[in-house]
């Protein structure tokens, strides 16, 4: 669905994730290497390292990072071109040399991890990033931390093993040999060749449960892998015996003259349709949306150069990372992030479950890849509140799931569920049509709020349009969800249904269900405190602790932080002078939004005009909002108390 994300993400999270205690509304050998410095016609000192930085896509706006085995900094802020090659770095101390680099997936800021164990070539991706977990046991957020020496030839060589022995499939699709090293294979980002179609052939993603694990999801075919360092892998990757048959190499093509289209309005009427899908979609989540390229091209041109939600003309789209593909019908068609690279550099998705499909062997743009929009979204949230010597004296983590799913005329009940480890289908919530007009289905619970899992259980009720989040419980309850993403693979299955019992299928486009990609999955109850959370400097807290602002006044918050560990990708922030701060609240005193690189911002404030004087023994709140690598929403809530607190967080 289109939307103006950054508005929307800010109002859901504050909204939908609240608290008592807030209120808030709710180096072995393989197939090869190739140097980019090389390739650019320059040649390699042998005393320098260069490679390739790519997610299936070039990284957009990344920054490369070099240690040394003794944890010395080699390089810093390394710039990584169009191509996503950064060259010529000089090592210094001595290897295996640590490398991380952080930048742009779709609009999703995110780091991945590599290792060299001396000059050469050393790529920069997901599969090395799984490289060097499996190969020392430790999550990627702890490699960059301490010495390195674990990173030796003959553990990365095991790992690279392991990894190719359950991608065999894979590679073979792609024509990369069954050796194939990882670290310094030749890779072309953005070709959709060779080991780049290995990247766009797999979701890598890492995350801590009983031990740091590697999940790999495929996206030309079906299964799950699991992995952890030293056990045996569980689950299997196939490939679609249509896989070979699908070349992706169009889809940049086409991405690259969908930008050329948006250089002004004539422009975009002229040439956008032609390179739209005869069977394109698009809505702003209303009930009625766009159907046909002659339709959706005009709906696309009016948002992004009339409306007032658009960003304008002299846009252009960024590299699309691919997501699942579904190759059973005769046109294939392939799920692709959405994201515009505005005129001032920063980065807007304008859509999720967006896709292209192959028609008469071309790439076109589809627009909505589901008749209905349903999207699956993970949020995390912690609250700090401060004391009045600024002391840390009461923290609370929380979870949650969140469901849209699209109220269409007709559709009365949805059934969302997901996979466990064995296969089998495991109830999430249902949701219903709330009464009046509502635009999203809402979650079904009893009187306390708690999900019903069944339709038809008295005592039912719905809250509102807008209740789409299911709050996990915080310990093994809400685990066992979390698990089963992480062992059956990262899908919801929305059922739906025309009557309010949901036995009656709905049938669109000749399917009642549909599988919806999750963004992002929460950590485990036990590995929330080892998330990698800000941690605002002593000054930050001290201004928050001291901060007045009279009726009527301005003045700007200055805010930095660090991370302990890993870095989470933060891109906006409010002020708060009360808990009631949704969206539209008087007590939402400072808005700013700004890159996900950055760990100081200075915040606007601006006290409005209605009587309320911040004082510095009053309430205050520091929102800081973010996102991870994989999408899922994080908050972090800084909150200042100059009285009592109370054993759930409130201030008296």
């Amino acid at each position: 669905m289109v939307n103006s994300v950054l508005k929307q993400y800010r109002q859901r999270l504050l909204m939908g994730v609240s608290f008592a205690g807030l209120g808030l509304l709710s180096a072995c050998g393989g197939g090869g290497s190739s140097n980019p410095a090389a390739a650019a016609g320059g040649s390699s000192p042998s005393n320098t390292l260069s490679g390739t930085v790519a997610v299936g896509a070039p990284m957009a706006d990344a920054l490369v990072r070099i240690l040394d085995s003794a944890g010395n900094v080699v390089s810093s802020g390394v710039s990584v071109d169009a191509a996503g090659a950064f060259t010529g770095v000089t090592l210094t101390g001595t290897g295996p040399y640590r490398i991380e680099a952080c930048g742009h997936v779709g609009d999703n800021y995110r780091c991945v991890y590599s290792v060299s164990q001396g000059a050469g070539v050393a790529n920069v991706t997901p599969l090395t990033t799984a490289a060097v977990l499996l190969a020392t046991g430790d999550s990627p957020e702890d490699l960059m931390n301490g010495p390195g020496t674990s990173l030796d030839a003959t553990s990365i060589a095991a790992a690279q093993t392991t990894l190719r022995t359950g991608l065999a499939g894979i590679l073979a699709d792609a024509g990369v040999p069954s050796n194939f090293d990882f670290i310094s294979g030749d890779l072309s980002a953005g070709t959709r060749t060779g080991y780049d179609r290995v990247l766009d052939s797999v979701g890598v993603t890492t995350g801590e449960a009983n031990l740091p694990f590697v999940q790999i999801t495929p996206r030309l075919g079906t299964g799950n892998l699991y992995l952890e360092s030293g056990a045996a892998p569980q689950g299997t990757l196939t490939v679609d015996s249509q896989a070979a048959s699908v070349s992706l190499t169009g889809i940049e093509t086409l991405f690259q003259n969908m930008s050329l289209a948006m250089a002004n309005d004539t422009a975009c009427r002229a040439n956008l349709p032609g390179l739209l899908a005869t069977t394109a979609s698009m809505s702003f989540d209303g009930p009625s949306p766009a159907q046909g390229s002659s339709d959706v091209g005009a709906l696309m041109c009016d948002f992004i150069g009339t409306s007032n939600q658009g960003p304008g003309f002299g846009v252009s789209f960024v590299s699309p990372t691919l997501g699942r593909c579904d190759l059973s019908g005769t046109d294939p068609i392939c799920r692709v992030s959405f994201v515009l690279k505005l005129q001032d550099g920063s980065l807007q998705s304008i859509g999720e479950e967006m896709a292209v499909v192959r028609q008469a062997q071309t790439w076109k743009f589809k627009g909505d890849v589901n008749p209905i929009g349903i999207h699956a979204n993970a949020a995390l949230q912690r609250t700090q509140t401060f004391d009045s010597s600024g002391a840390v004296a009461f923290t609370e983590h929380s979870r949650a799931f969140q469901f849209d799913i699209q109220a269409i005329t007709g559709l009365q009940c949805a059934k969302v569920s997901q996979k466990d480890a064995s296969g089998a289908e495991v109830l999430l919530a249902y949701y219903k049509r709330y009464s009046g007009s509502p635009q999203r289905l809402s979650a079904w619970r009893d009187s306390s709020s708690n999900l019903l899992s069944n339709p038809t259980d008295s005592g039912g009720q719905l809250r509102s349009s807008d209740d789409t989040q299911i709050q996990l419980q915080p310990d093994a309850g809400g685990d066992a969800a979390i698990t089963n993403f992480y062992r059956g693979g990262r899908t919801v299955k929305v059922t739906l249904y025309t009557d309010a019992n949901c036995s009656s299928a709905m049938v669109l486009d000749g399917r009642s269900e549909f599988e919806v990609d999750m963004m992002g999955v929460p950590p485990l109850s036990g590995r929330m405190v080892n998330f990698p959370w800000p941690t605002l400097t002593d000054s930050t807290v001290s201004s928050l602790r001291s901060l007045t602002l009279a009726t009527g006044a301005s003045t700007t918050f200055n805010a930095s932080w660090t991370f302990a560990r890993g870095y989470t990708g933060l891109d906006s922030a409010s002020f708060c002078s009360d808990r009631q701060c949704g969206d539209q609240s008087s007590a939402r005193i400072g808005d700013l939004g700004f890159s996900s690189a950055a760990q100081s911002v200075a915040v606007p404030l601006a006290n409005p005009g209605n009587g309320i004087t911040v004082t510095a023994s009053g309430f205050k709140m520091l929102v800081l909002y973010g996102r991870t690598g994989e999408g899922m929403g994080v908050q972090n809530n800084f909150v200042y108390c100059s009285g009592t607190i109370d054993s759930f967080g409130q201030c008296h």
